[in-house]
Formats: structure tokens, sequence, C-alpha cells
């Protein structure tokens, strides 16, 4: 739904810059969606993809990087919540949330609902974020066949240029990660917020050719994995 929101704070989360964005609670992206924002005073020609670190009941925390021409105060026109998101079984007691590549924010989101549900919850990153509940064990990713192990659901993050690089230490894991529940969110451009199907966000799947836009961002890693 279109719709618009406002900057009230910036922040840096994760050593990049983030801000707290108010609007309507429809508006609100669930772990894992996205929503397309277009600032009023951007220089750029497209909406950028937002995801959400964390909500709250009048908006949510973006997760980094959030444009650096975006200030606060700025009106953004938004359009979302758009794609499929993290999917986080109500039976899930040991919970492994897992960043390849870059900050988990897009994960954290995760840690409000596997709190409430008394979930055992480790995070395994290279930097962990700031303001961790005391739940969160925080491993490094040389443990990860071990939290593999030890998980009963995974959400991984993982940006598409290095998904084959992922393959290779799922690779050394596997069965481990395939046998158990695992969702994973791919970051790429995604210009046309499933309007237009121009492929730009194609991901190639066991069954063919899958959009990142409306198949995803998140997608069950039994449809992706590459023997």
């Amino acid at each position: 739904m279109p719709a618009s929101g406002i900057i009230t704070e910036l922040v840096l989360l994760d050593g990049k810059p983030s801000g707290r964005i108010q609007c309507e609670p429809l508006l609100i992206p669930s772990p894992g969606q996205y929503l397309l924002a277009y600032g009023d005073e951007s220089d750029s020609p497209l909406a950028a993809p937002v995801f959400s670190a964390r909500s709250f009941a009048e908006g949510f925390l973006a997760a980094p990087p959030m444009p650096t021409s975006w200030t606060v105060g700025a009106h953004l026109n938004l359009r979302g919540p758009l794609g499929k998101g993290f999917l986080l079984p109500k039976d899930a007691r040991r919970v492994a949330l897992i960043a390849f590549d870059e900050c988990p924010s897009r994960l954290t989101a995760l840690l409000d609902g596997a709190v409430n549900q008394e979930a055992a919850i480790t995070l395994v990153c290279g930097t962990p974020p700031d303001d961790l509940p005391l739940q969160v064990e925080v491993q490094p990713l040389n443990v990860l066949a071990d939290v593999c192990q030890w998980a009963d659901w995974i959400a991984m993050d993982v940006a598409r240029d290095a998904l084959p690089g992922l393959w290779k230490i799922i690779r050394k894991c596997n069965p481990l990660i395939t046998r158990n529940g695992a969702q994973i969110l791919i970051r790429t451009p995604m210009p046309c917020g499933a309007l237009a199907e121009c492929s730009v966000c194609a991901i190639e799947g066991q069954r063919g050719r899958l959009l990142a836009c409306k198949d995803g961002p998140v997608f069950d890693l039994k449809d992706l994995w590459q023997e």
C-alpha cells in the first residue's frame, strides 16, 4: 500500500547510518520483509529497499545502511510491506541467527519474537550489535557447524554476490543445516518492487529462476540449496 513516513531520529547502528521511521502500523515490515522508500529530497532516481531492525508501536528502526541524504524530518514515500519475510516457528526452542557477510541488523528483528516464546538464541556474526538482550549468546562464524547442530531453526542473511562462498561453508555443515528448518534472506537490488519483473534480482533456485522482490527476499534454504 502506498503511504508516507517521516524520519524522527538518526542513529548509528553497527557503525552505519540508520534512523527511526515513523509510519502507520500496517506499513511496518515484518522481519525479512521490506519497504520501497523514496525521500522527497532524494537525489537518486530509484527508491531504496528498507528493512526493519526493530519495530515499535509508532514505526520501526531501519536496518543500515540508510541513504545518507535522508535527514531528520524528511518525508518518505513508502510502498509495502513487500516480499516474503521470515516465519519463526511457534515451537522453535533453539534459534540460530547467522549473518555471513555484514551486520546482523536484519536478523535482530526476529529477537522479540524468539524471546517472547522463550527460545534460546545464538547469534553468529563477525561484529555483534550493541544492546542485545541478555538471552542472546554471540558466537563467531568458525563455530557454525556446532551451532547448526544445536539449533532447531536457523535464519541466515547474505548478499547475493556472496552466495558461492556461502554454499562452500554450508557443504561443510550439511546435512546439519538442510535437515533442520532454515530460511535465508538474500540481499540484492530490487528496483521494481515486484511490479515489473525486471529480473535484476533474479536468483537460481532448485526449480529455476526466482525473483527476490516477490518470491523472497527470504527463501527456504531447501529451495535454493545447490549440491
